[in-house]
């Protein structure tokens, strides 16, 4: 799916992921079938991970941004730089279901 990621756009996590925290790294492992495959295996910063525990399919991304503009007390415009490198890795990696 090819995604063009919009701030004012509502995205949500793929239904396919399983998310596993270790340590202090989060993990997402696409499962095909009953297997995970680890040979596409994804890990997040604590940005990355904010991110994608906020999509929830039911705020936009601009609403995300202002929630991380809260919570890591940086300018709203290099998050949201950094909100759309981060989805657009999401989207082409297939992670996310949203707007097309």
């Amino acid at each position: 799916m090819n995604i063009k990621i919009k701030l004012n756009s509502i995205y949500r996590q793929a239904d396919n992921i399983v998310t596993r925290k270790v340590m202090d790294e989060t993990l997402l492992v696409p499962i095909s079938g009953d297997l995970a495959s680890m040979d596409e295996l994804y890990t997040l910063n604590d940005t990355g991970a904010f991110i994608w525990q906020a999509l929830d399919g039911t705020r936009t991304l601009a609403e995300i941004g202002k929630q991380l503009e809260q919570e890591y007390d940086t300018p709203l415009e290099a998050i949201e730089v950094d909100m759309l490198e981060i989805m657009s890795g999401l989207a082409g990696a297939g992670l996310i279901d949203g707007e097309a």
